[in-house]
């Protein structure tokens, strides 16, 4: 149904009835799983890929209005595929206007004056995708199935762990990874497959090949080294310093082998890295908070300041790298000025691992924030009303109160 609202921005009211309609099943279907563990888990898990599937094909043929970041995707892969270096240079650089007649994209891309954010690992797959098929809709349909590869690895990692796959409808079928990756584009999977990937190969006993995923994931987006961070952490902790020096060299020479050929200009591949860093802001929980009282830069330094104290509150629990890193993604949510609803995709892959209402509400709600586009489209500013921002990340925080209380109760009790 979703693909028949036409412009998911113009109708955004009607199109979250729809979504949290999806969000609700969710809840339902839980109830409906046999209590034994099924004869043939990995039926079931082709199953719940097959539904997954059925969910996001209708999806892309739709338009990515919610977000224009694909084009800047299928943009920089371009640049990359002509041997050009997006981070030297902006879309509106005249030095590519040999590539803008044949690049209907172009007009599209967001801030055309900035170079580059997205790292190498990402950008190598843009530039594959555009040799292929130079369009959005290639793009996304890649990485719709980049997505579809994301469930099977979790469903195995499921497997693996907890011996069955029920969990993985948590992601697999929830309405926010669908339309954020299928519909919107967003590139999120292709750096959380590697994480689940390696964390899947830490399990199987299987290191070097698993901090060689990680070193893919910390080479597609930053964030994705997380669990290389825990997992090196630990070893450290152990004082398994050989382990430990391995593995940050598999995990370093991955980002540092997909980076090189754009860093023997002199100038690494960071573009407008340290711009997002600085400046950016948007539907961000505590910096709204803090904004009005100390101004924008301050409160955006205190955030980052008390994320990064977060992170080391992570460390000292000595929680497993695959918790420890779930935990650091509710951070980030709580914690970052910038929170844009495909971030909660992180913490949303990682939700059938550890299942909480706390984990499902706060990813599920955060679609809230595209309220903006109605206030823009009615002629007002591009913001998330106060309402939907306290229901956003209120909600989850309540949530996760009247469960500790219930589990004090009960420990009480017992």
């Amino acid at each position: 149904m979703t693909a028949q609202l036409g412009s998911l921005a113009e109708a955004v009211p009607r199109w979250l009835v729809l979504y949290f309609a999806g969000v609700a099943l969710l809840l339902v279907v839980p109830f409906l799983w046999p209590p034994e563990r099924p004869a043939r888990p990995h039926l079931r898990l082709l199953a719940i890929v097959l539904v997954a599937a059925a969910i996001r094909l209708p999806l892309l043929g739709t338009e990515p209005t919610l977000s224009d970041d694909v084009h800047r995707y299928v943009w920089e892969g371009r640049v990359v595929a002509s041997g050009g270096d997006p981070w030297d240079c902006a879309p509106g650089d005249l030095e590519l206007g040999g590539l803008i007649a044949d690049a209907p994209e172009w007009s599209l891309v967001n801030h055309p004056e900035l170079p580059a954010i997205y790292p190498a690992g990402a950008q190598w797959f843009f530039a594959l995708v555009t040799v292929i098929e130079p369009s959005e809709q290639a793009m996304r349909a890649a990485l719709t199935g980049v997505d579809l590869a994301l469930i099977l690895v979790l469903g195995l990692l499921l497997l693996k762990s907890r011996g069955r796959v029920e969990p993985l409808i948590l992601y697999a079928w929830h309405p926010l990874a669908a339309v954020e990756v299928a519909s919107s584009g967003h590139y999120e999977p292709l750096a959380i497959l590697p994480l689940a990937a390696g964390l899947l190969l830490m399990q199987e006993r299987q290191p070097t090949e698993g901090w060689i995923a990680w070193g893919f994931a910390l080479a597609t987006k930053y964030i994705g080294a997380l669990p290389a961070f825990f997992a090196l952490a630990d070893a450290v902790r152990r004082k398994e310093l050989s382990k430990a020096a391995v593995g940050a060299a598999l995990v370093g020479g991955v980002l540092v082998l997909l980076s090189l050929p754009f860093s023997l200009d002199g100038s690494p591949p960071l573009g407008s890295l340290g711009t997002y860093a600085g400046n950016w802001a948007f539907n961000g929980a505590l910096h709204t908070l803090l904004e009005p009282l100390m101004g924008y830069h301050p409160a955006r330094w205190t955030c980052l300041g008390l994320l990064a104290v977060w992170g080391l509150y992570m460390l000292s629990r000595g929680m497993s790298p695959a918790r420890s890193t779930a935990w650091v993604f509710v951070g980030l949510l709580y914690l970052s000025p910038v929170v844009h609803p495909w971030y909660g995709l992180w913490l949303l892959a990682l939700l059938p691992l550890f299942p909480s209402l706390f984990g499902l509400l706060l990813t599920s709600l955060l679609p809230l924030a595209y309220l903006a586009w109605t206030s823009s489209l009615a002629g007002g500013s591009w913001d998330v009303p106060r309402w939907a921002m306290g229901v956003e990340f209120g909600l989850p925080l309540a949530a996760l109160a009247l469960d500790a209380g219930w589990r004090r109760r009960k420990r009480k009790q017992a």
